[in-house]
């Protein structure tokens, strides 16, 4: 096993090497004490089956471990489920895949939906992360500034933030993937606030495929989704190895950072 790098924990990632190829990667990252997360677990098809993958994570445990993390996560397709159970990870709750095809008319339907809400919505800046981090711990479950920090520098045209006379009640950061835009992070203190930050993201966007990953406890995200007309594209199962003692608030999460760092 040798090490790889990673936009966000270069200790923490991993490749695997059958026959002097390359077979297999895996990163990790940290969150303090409180968890970490393994995500990005590949085996090229040529070396499938030969217990690659496993033996990957029960590195990745144990280096996560020896950083002195008392929970370790992940998101599970259903094909590495049957790896991680047996390594005794327990399921939380799922997470759904949203996709769709952004339009003009998508704009403004989501626009009048979240017409009601009082608050403003503004780019996010530098300045914003401070309070914003605050905000995020609560719902993240963990204090995750320097991830922050990074998604908002990678493309700042794509994250915002919205406040009323209660506060920030809001934010969201996005990025322009190979295929898609992908949004995430993405949490609100309710479903207007959400709406209003998608209505400004789907106006800077235009027009092209776009996609979510939205927490099943997030019922009012669910129903947000579906009524804007986006489509489940895949579902993953987020687990969990060691006592989950900070779940975080997952019905404020519209989005996910992705299933490789949660």
């Amino acid at each position: 096993m040798g090490r790889t790098i990673s936009f966000f924990d270069r200790e923490g990632c991993f490749l695997a090497e059958f026959d002097g190829q390359a077979a297999a990667t895996m990163t990790t990252i940290r969150y303090g004490d409180r968890f970490g997360w393994i995500g990005m677990v590949l085996v090229h098809p040529e070396f499938r089956g030969r217990g690659i993958a496993t033996q990957l994570l029960q590195l990745g445990i144990r280096h996560l471990r020896d950083q002195g993390v008392r929970c370790v996560k992940l998101d599970a397709t259903a094909m590495g489920k049957k790896v991680y159970v047996p390594l005794g990870f327990a399921e939380e709750y799922d997470v759904r895949r949203y996709e769709l095809e952004a339009s003009p008319s998508m704009r403004e339907s989501i626009g009048e939906d979240a017409a009601g809400y009082r608050g403003e919505v503004r780019t996010l800046t530098e300045a914003d992360l401070e309070e914003i981090a605050v905000y995020d711990a609560a719902i993240f479950g963990a204090d995750r500034r320097a991830v922050l920090e990074r998604l908002r520098a990678r493309e700042p045209k794509y994250a915002f933030v919205t406040r009323d006379d209660r506060g920030i009640t809001g934010y969201l950061m996005a990025h322009q993937g190979y295929e898609a835009v992908q949004i995430g992070p993405w949490a609100a203190s309710d479903d207007r606030a959400a709406e209003s930050l998608l209505a400004v993201l789907l106006a800077e966007v235009g027009t092209g495929r776009i996609y979510f990953d939205l927490p099943c406890p997030n019922v009012q995200g669910i129903q947000m989704a579906e009524k804007a007309g986006f489509r489940i594209q895949r579902t993953f199962c987020r687990m969990y190895l060691g006592v989950n003692a900070n779940p975080g608030t997952p019905h404020l999460v519209y989005g996910t950072s992705g299933a490789e760092k949660g």
